[in-house]
């Protein structure tokens, strides 16, 4: 009875959802079947080739404006020898609007969703006209944000066809400011969330969507509940956990290791995720925490669609943070049969945190050559061979499929 209510409950929220952006909805289960059925068939049968993918991502800058405390991506401001440093040229790099059309272009019979991201996406300086040319081609797109420049931008968000508009928070304003590194933060995301709301009554719109992001971390381990009441505040039309992905000294070290012997590839990108949580003499509190807090969905009562990825149960929390082998029955990675990541040089590759291994250039080739070009080949049958990489088993997109409404 109580799994009957469960699938219940979810049929309903996923109801809701759809009736909101049937579109957007259609690209989800199109997405979660290619993971699921189509990408097992084409990694059991297809020597390393896929089909068509069902989301591109671009990553548009690797500028940010917040140097948040779980993230490791480079960022401003640091010096050689810090875990996080990058050249200054490293945020400078940037795809010009014509390419990125070009790719749409390419794209459109099979129309994969369009994942904007960064960095800051809203630092890149033609985002409206991007997200303008992909609808008038019908695709379906998305951007996530940290919501800094949404109150500057409220107006074009909701003139320009979005389908989708992520924002990332990560509790009360003092705990999100806190995590995100900036006082106002959670201000000046809450104020464009209200702008973008009477923008779109104004219009008469229903999109885009907003979808509030949280990820679960021993930064806001005591309120992650409260998202469920920040999220109904601000109107958003679904709320989202993730968990934080990280990895371990030994584990790093054996995917550098293993990237040199196959690849010939020098893949430091590890070291700014390293998180050693077993040695926090906090570790226990911050565990019973985030278990106290996983266990009042169980009462959840409210319409508001609220989703896990990967779906953690209290009891797992512990073994999450602490057996990094630990994948949660997920054995091997199949969204490299069905996602694809473009890097803000145009570099192509098949994994978002740990972009070592680039299997092309969109500046030099089309992207579906890329797409199924020997080095991705390579790629895709060198992790069939492994099952998984050292540097998979916190990544998200091992857990592609598992997302659960809780």
């Amino acid at each position: 009875m109580v799994d009957d209510e469960r699938l219940m409950k979810t049929v309903k929220k996923l109801a809701m959802l759809a009736a909101r952006n049937p579109r957007l909805a259609f690209n989800k289960v199109r997405t979660t079947w290619r993971t699921e059925y189509l990408a097992k068939l084409d990694y059991k049968f297809r020597n390393g080739y896929a089909s068509a993918p069902t989301s591109v991502a671009l990553k548009l800058t690797n500028a940010c404006n917040l140097r948040c405390k779980m993230c490791g991506q480079p960022r401003e401001g640091h010096v050689p020898g810090d875990a996080k440093y990058a050249p200054a040229s490293f945020f400078k790099e940037r795809v010009s609007i014509a390419r990125y059309k070009d790719i749409l272009t390419e794209l459109k019979k099979i129309r994969p969703n369009i994942y904007l991201w960064g960095g800051e996406p809203f630092i890149y300086p033609d985002l409206f006209e991007l997200v303008r040319y992909g609808k008038s081609l019908n695709f379906t797109v998305q951007i996530n944000t940290n919501g800094l420049y949404v109150r500057k931008y409220a107006e074009e968000i909701v003139a320009c066809g979005l389908d989708d508009l992520i924002v990332s928070i990560d509790g009360p304003e003092e705990v999100h400011d806190d995590v995100r590194g900036l006082a106002g933060a959670f201000r000046l995301l809450k104020e464009g969330i209200v702008a973008i709301q009477a923008e779109k009554k104004s219009r008469g719109r229903k999109h885009p969507l907003l979808r509030v992001r949280g990820t679960i971390s021993p930064y806001n381990f005591e309120h992650i509940y409260t998202l469920t009441d920040i999220a109904k505040e601000l109107g958003a039309d679904s709320l989202n956990f993730n968990w934080t992905w990280f990895t371990t000294r030994q584990t790093g070290e054996a995917y550098q290791k293993m990237m040199k012997e196959l690849f010939d590839t020098d893949a430091r990108s590890w070291i700014p995720y390293e998180t050693e949580v077993i040695l926090d003499p906090d570790k226990d509190r911050k565990y019973d925490g985030i278990k106290t807090e996983l266990a009042r969905f169980s009462n959840n009562s409210t319409d508001l669609p609220i989703s896990m990825s990967p779906f953690i149960k209290p009891e797992q929390v512990e073994t999450y943070y602490e057996n990094i082998y630990e994948t949660f029955g997920h054995e091997t990675c199949y969204a490299v049969y069905s996602k694809s990541y473009i890097l803000p040089n145009g570099d192509v590759t098949p994994c978002p945190d740990f972009p070592d291994y680039i299997c092309g250039n969109i500046n030099d080739d089309h992207f579906l050559d890329i797409w199924n070009g020997e080095r991705y080949r390579q790629w895709r049958l060198e992790l069939k061979r492994r099952r998984l990489f050292p540097s998979c088993y916190r990544c998200c997109d091992l857990f592609l499929s598992d997302v659960r409404f809780i």
